[in-house]
């Protein structure tokens, strides 16, 4: 995968725990809305992270956990199931703080050229209210191919 210098695709390991509970914690600002003290909104949101990530993990057993370095630093993650041909990004999640900066445009440049050379298509669901990240997969080429009043699913086929 060819990822411009500042960045560095890589295998989670046991070291990015905290980066990676931080990381699902920045993005819910639904739950900080809610009327709970810190330490039991950090219950809340703990106990929602844990229950998400046993769900995409029973949907897609073989997926693979990979942590974006941006000039060597945590930046966001990728959760990508490549089984087969119809291969599935189940999650793309970046820090808030360098969301709008390319590098969701360059990860997934960077997973289409994987896909690309295997011959293989990437699927997605977003949210419909998450206007941010459907411009991102609408300009990478991904379409809309079905879904629901909740949320949308995409594909992006390697001769796009």
């Amino acid at each position: 995968m060819m990822l411009p210098p500042s960045l560095l695709l890589r295998p989670a390991a046991d070291a990015d725990a905290g980066f990676l509970q931080a990381l699902y914690a920045s993005t819910r600002d639904d739950l900080r809305q809610l009327p709970l003290p810190p330490a039991q909104l950090e219950q809340l949101i703990a106990m929602q992270q844990r229950a998400h990530e046993a769900g995409w993990r029973a949907a897609f057993p073989n997926a693979e956990v990979l942590v974006l370095e941006h000039d060597g630093m945590a930046a966001g993650k990728a959760v990508l199931d490549t089984t087969g041909h119809d291969w599935r990004l189940v999650e793309l999640a970046l820090l808030p703080v360098l969301r709008g900066r390319g590098l969701g445009t360059a990860l997934l440049t960077a997973l289409q050229a994987r896909a690309r050379q295997c011959g293989a298509s990437i699927g997605l669901a977003v949210l419909c209210t998450n206007t941010g990240a459907l411009r991102l997969y609408e300009r990478a080429g991904f379409r809309i191919t079905g879904g629901n009043a909740l949320q949308h699913q995409m594909a992006w086929l390697p001769e796009n």
